[in-house]
């Protein structure tokens, strides 16, 4: 149960306009804004979405014994207005009118929540691949320097190895304060969190949230939501913020970054990184020189305008060299040395599903992925190549009801960069598979040469059978996912665990 530590429901709304004379307990439970999620004691925050208003949800609330109703209204004159209905346990629940709760609920929930954010070092990071490996990293390599820190992302929410499912990658206000106040609670120093550009053009998350904002890369995705390339790369610069307090930490290898370089607003509070000798003119930069790739990982100089180091990593691929170097530059704001940086990062181990690596004697190298757009795909294709002595495989394929335009370009790549290909389901939801496959096969140039095995596991073991031990297997797509969706429904799937248990048994022997 939160406490209230003395400062009243009314105290709490009184800066938002709104005078509160009833009688109510300083103890509650939590803000909620999603009325299945709603226990006895919380308040609801009834906001407009596109298809229903929060008042649809009233009864919902009052059934699950609330302690107040925040419900949106149409109009600034009902702000405050305040009406009474009994709960389920016979208790009167005060439903007040709330202007714009949507747009307020930020602020609401930081109040509420006592500004969580303020006892944390929040690093925001934002770009189409990359997020949840950089963010991870942060938060391994702030941990082992004494700087506890916790993620928000894909892969769940809270200290790096106890992590809880969340819903969305970046999730909406009163979730996200919850969470960070639990940080608090639990002494952590700093919160590595993913931002989709979806939370950025909803408000779910505000600029002026993060100490520091990271942004990796950007490449063709969520067109089905931003309609333009242009859309989706100003979604995602709405991260900076131009308080001149916030730190920048940008990749100056990527195309779009270079743009926004060129009439950056504040050069001081930047930190670019990158393997391109161009970040060097930066007054801050981190670098990484003379990429060595070994089966068991990559070496590299890495020079930044504190000194130089050499960095030795398990992590496979330059991409994964481009996300240490985020994470790098994020430890250097953070103050830890550059000797100390580089221990850390030599015992680090791959992300779950991130270019996770999986041998076994006599077998092929196989690697687990969630790459799922192109320009994904060709990083773990091409990281692959660096470490393959035989042919190269690829086992992937499309979502359903996401993104079509996508799909030709992946059948592309996978022809030009691998040597083997098969194509199987990757959550084709309510689409027919088969026009799935189709769409990728569009894009292939010999597309008669190329396997088609919709039944993944039956794909995957197919190619882990017929690859030679010095092949490698990418199986790009799930990753850390243990589900696919095959129409309406959501089936257990676990393909780490399906290479794992396979090798662990010899099953291809």
């Amino acid at each position: 149960m939160f406490s209230s530590n003395g400062k009243t429901i009314s105290k709490w709304l009184a800066p938002f306009g709104i005078d509160l004379e009833l009688s109510l307990s300083e103890q509650v439970r939590h803000l909620v804004n999603d009325s299945r999620e709603l226990s006895a004691g919380d308040i609801f925050c009834g906001v407009n979405g596109t298809a229903n208003k929060g008042r649809d949800f009233i009864a919902q609330a009052l059934a699950a014994d609330c302690h107040l109703i925040l419900v949106e209204c149409q109009h600034s004159a009902q702000h405050g207005t305040i009406t009474t209905k009994p709960s389920t346990s016979g208790i009167e629940v005060a439903i007040i009118e709330f202007y714009q709760l949507n747009q307020q609920l930020f602020t609401l929930a930081s109040a509420f929540y006592f500004h969580p954010h303020q006892q944390l070092m929040m690093i925001g990071i934002t770009g189409t691949n990359g997020k949840t490996t950089t963010s991870q990293l942060i938060a391994k390599l702030l941990s082992a320097n004494n700087q506890p820190c916790s993620v928000i992302g894909t892969n769940g929410a809270g200290q790096i190895d106890q992590l809880t499912a969340i819903k969305n990658t970046t999730p909406g206000a009163t979730e996200l304060m919850r969470w960070l106040q639990q940080f608090t609670e639990q002494q952590q120093s700093a919160v590595a969190m993913e931002v989709s550009s979806h939370a950025l053009v909803q408000a779910r998350v505000q600029a002026s949230l993060f100490d520091v904002a990271v942004f990796t890369n950007l490449s063709r995705d969520h067109l089905d939501y931003h309609q333009s390339m242009e859309n989706y790369a100003e979604a995602k610069f709405q991260i900076f913020s131009d308080n001149g307090e916030q730190i920048a930490v940008v990749n100056g290898d990527d195309q779009t970054a270079q743009v926004w370089l060129t009439h950056w607003h504040n050069k001081k509070n930047l930190i670019v990184y990158g393997r391109s000798e161009t970040v060097k003119q930066y007054q801050q930069f981190v670098y990484a020189g003379a990429i060595s790739h070994q089966h068991s990982g990559v070496t590299f100089t890495l020079s930044s305008h504190l000194g130089e180091v050499t960095i030795h990593s398990q992590l496979i691929g330059d991409f994964n060299v481009d996300n240490l170097l985020a994470a790098i530059a994020v430890l250097i704001h953070a103050k830890v040395s550059l000797s100390d940086i580089a221990i850390s990062v030599k015992s680090l181990t791959a992300i779950p599903g991130r270019m996770e690596a999986f041998s076994r004697h006599n077998a092929p190298l196989a690697v687990v992925d969630y790459a799922h757009t192109p320009d994904g795909l060709e990083n773990a294709l091409k990281a692959c190549r660096q470490h393959c002595q035989g042919q190269l495989w690829v086992v992937f394929g499309c979502g359903g009801d996401r993104d079509r335009g996508k799909r030709p370009l992946m059948g592309k790549i996978a022809e030009i960069h691998s040597d083997q290909i098969i194509i199987t389901n990757d959550n084709p939801r309510t689409e027919s598979p088969e026009q799935i496959v189709k769409d990728v096969l569009a894009g292939c140039q010999q597309p008669e040469k190329i396997n088609v095995m919709l039944e993944r596991q039956q794909a995957v073991l197919a190619a882990l059978t017929q690859a030679k031990p010095d092949d490698v297997v990418l199986l790009a797509g799930k990753g850390h996912e243990d589900y696919v969706i095959i129409g309406d429904q959501q089936l257990t799937y676990n393909e780490r665990e399906l290479v794992r248990s396979t090798y662990a048994h010899g099953a291809l022997s």
